[in-house]
């Protein structure tokens, strides 16, 4: 496959994983006021996770897109909402940017570098939520209160991400791949 194929598919890709992050999100923003809950899930952060795996520092458009809906859903003004709920997430690339261009393939075909890689992720995101809580608010235990409540969310996204590792061309190096299926259609 062709680089102008790669990078149709690439932006296909993360258009797809984009709404089905901030479609996760709608639904967790929708079910948290139905039922009055003061409990929140969403497969976001897991999306994007994947959508970075797969495309490098680019899926975190993925984790950008999904903070959207909580803009909508929020008693934030528009300009609070979009620093805590969309710029924030952008400090889920860190750790991919960290990694740099070496093959993801490594992330995702081990379960103890794939559980580094959730853990690491979140907690930068929690370092994001918390520069965006203290930048509103001018409190400063944003960062341990995001974390701590997001706490469950990190351990079920390691598991989630680990069952998903075990299918093939989910979680993988999107480069690598079609490299690797083009070189397995030549030789049969």
């Amino acid at each position: 496959m062709n680089n102008g194929k790669i990078c149709q598919f690439m932006w296909f890709d993360l258009i797809f994983l984009s709404f089905l992050a901030a479609l996760s999100e709608w639904m967790s923003s929708r079910l948290l006021d139905i039922w009055d809950s003061s409990f929140y899930f969403s497969f976001a952060t897991a999306v994007c996770l994947i959508a970075m795996i797969r495309w490098g520092w680019a899926g975190v458009v993925v984790g950008m897109a999904g903070g959207a809906p909580g803009i909508w859903f929020s008693h934030m003004g528009p300009a609070q909402g979009i620093i805590f709920y969309i710029l924030a997430n952008g400090f889920l690339a860190i750790p991919m940017a960290v990694y740099g261009k070496r093959s993801r393939d490594a992330i995702g075909g081990r379960v103890l570098y794939l559980s580094v890689y959730v853990v690491a992720c979140h907690v930068c995101q929690a370092v994001g939520k918390g520069v965006a809580i203290f930048i509103l608010t001018g409190e400063a235990s944003g960062f341990k209160d995001y974390l701590g409540a997001t706490f469950l969310i990190m351990v079920i996204d390691v598991i989630v991400c680990g069952a998903l590792r075990t299918r093939e061309g989910l979680i993988c190096d999107m480069r690598y791949y079609f490299q690797e299926r083009e070189r397995e259609n030549h030789e049969t």
